[in-house]
């Protein structure tokens, strides 16, 4: 049963990633890149902003149940708070980007507003700019997660 549980996190903690941190990339390397240059684009862009946040809170919400079980499974996992190998060091730091990311959510979403700004007659420009930096910068984040999730499996 364990082997089937550790499959089946694993698999969900894998399929948040690729929805989650692949959502960035293709915003960031795609969409943006087209559709900010198109008349209505700003509509677009905040359309998929406002129909992709539901799912980006299923992929954290998926995350902290799989990563936790994932976590404490792992035979690197030395307790919390106890950094002793360079396993821990590398999910620390990983788990401190995901909390950059999180914030960077947070900022642009519910303070900035930039989603719905985009759709808007004045300031979209400058909302749209705003969302390619955020989404720039989430992509980057998504990445480095990505590494630090592949150096942790070198041991």
């Amino acid at each position: 049963m364990s082997q089937i549980l550790f499959s089946l996190s694993t698999w969900l903690h894998a399929l948040a990633t690729i929805v989650m941190i692949g959502h960035y990339l293709l915003l960031t390397l795609i969409y943006l890149p087209v559709l900010s240059k198109e008349n209505g684009g700003g509509a677009i862009l905040s359309a998929i902003s406002k129909r992709s946040r539901v799912w980006m809170y299923i992929s954290l919400g998926i995350f902290a149940v799989t990563g936790t079980h994932l976590t404490f499974v792992d035979s690197n996992y030395l307790g919390i708070g106890d950094f002793g190998n360079p396993w821990t060091i590398l999910m620390l730091v990983k788990h401190l980007l995901i909390m950059v990311m999180i914030v960077l959510g947070f900022v642009y979403n519910a303070v900035l507003r930039v989603g719905p700004m985009m759709s808007s007659n004045n300031g979209a420009e400058q909302a749209i700019a705003r969302f390619d930096l955020y989404t720039k910068l989430m992509a980057g984040c998504g990445v480095l997660v990505l590494l630090l999730t592949a150096l942790a499996q070198v041991e």
